[in-house]
């Protein structure tokens, strides 16, 4: 799961077997080494119960959680080049899957690609 920070901006770009895992079991996490030897985390879970998505922890413990039925419906329309954009607090934040993934494994026919 690629991050990207621009401004007040996060987006989290899944690859076609991250969002496979993430749609399997309702969950996907990176981490990323930090100079100090820490790690900064991210996680995305995929939650019923929830209306609407949330964003909670800081950029070395980061948790997003989306509605799954929302999801679902925005990864079935896949490719895509839009994500799916929400707000929390003053920050926007974008999860999209990698339309050239998606392409490629669409080109292929390999659902291993990714």
């Amino acid at each position: 799961m690629k991050l990207q920070i621009e401004g007040d901006r996060l987006r989290l770009r899944l690859t076609e077997t991250q969002l496979d895992t993430l749609l399997r079991d309702s969950r996907v996490e990176a981490s990323l080494p930090c100079p100090s030897g820490e790690r900064a985390h991210r996680v995305l879970v995929l939650d019923p119960g929830l209306m609407a998505a949330t964003c909670e922890g800081d950029l070395m413990d980061l948790r997003i959680g989306l509605p799954r039925a929302g999801f679902e419906a925005f990864a079935a329309e896949r490719p895509r080049r839009d994500g799916l954009v929400f707000t929390a607090g003053a920050i926007e934040i974008t999860v999209e899957v990698d339309v050239r993934d998606s392409r490629r494994r669409q080109l292929t026919g390999n659902p291993a690609v990714g």
